[in-house]
């Protein structure tokens, strides 16, 4: 004969609710870590598309590096060209987590000054941002382009 009382299945209710909240609280600490590691330009034009017009971007990013206007609908293609380093791309870090221990354990070696590879210098990385603006200059999309291949 099954025994079965109400304590232990309220028990058992209380834990898993207890660990569906620290599932979601897990869940949600991540999601903020990934959001915060995105670059200030590229949260400023997430927040500018279909609002941000081409004098706030000047004041905000400075004058493009490239300009080119298409003919064929008025539309506006601007360029800004940075040189950035890793951990200016990854301010938190969280691309290491795709290392291998090797390079790991090479990068804290390089802290230390004990690393073959040239101490802890970050290789630059060369970023186009493209700025697509309408007929009204008003920012319509943008994107991100490595051109580390590309001659200044």
């Amino acid at each position: 004969m099954k025994y079965f009382t109400g304590m232990s299945r309220q028990k058992d209710k209380g834990e898993v609710s207890w660990a569906k909240r620290v599932m979601c609280g897990t869940l949600i600490f991540l999601w903020l870590a990934v959001a915060a590691c995105s670059h200030w330009r590229e949260a400023y034009l997430d927040d500018g598309i279909n609002e941000a017009t081409q004098e706030e971007v000047v004041n905000k990013l400075g004058k493009p590096w490239r300009t080119k206007t298409s003919l064929l609908n008025g539309k506006t293609t601007w360029t800004y060209r940075y040189v950035l380093t890793e951990s200016e791309l990854d301010p938190l870090g969280l691309g290491i987590i795709g290392r291998g221990v090797t390079q790991v354990s090479d990068a804290a070696a390089g802290i230390f000054g004990q690393s073959d590879s040239g101490g802890n210098r970050e290789k630059p990385i060369c970023i186009h941002y493209l700025l697509t603006f309408d007929k009204r200059k008003t920012l319509q999309d943008w994107k991100r382009e490595d051109c580390s291949g590309t001659p200044l």
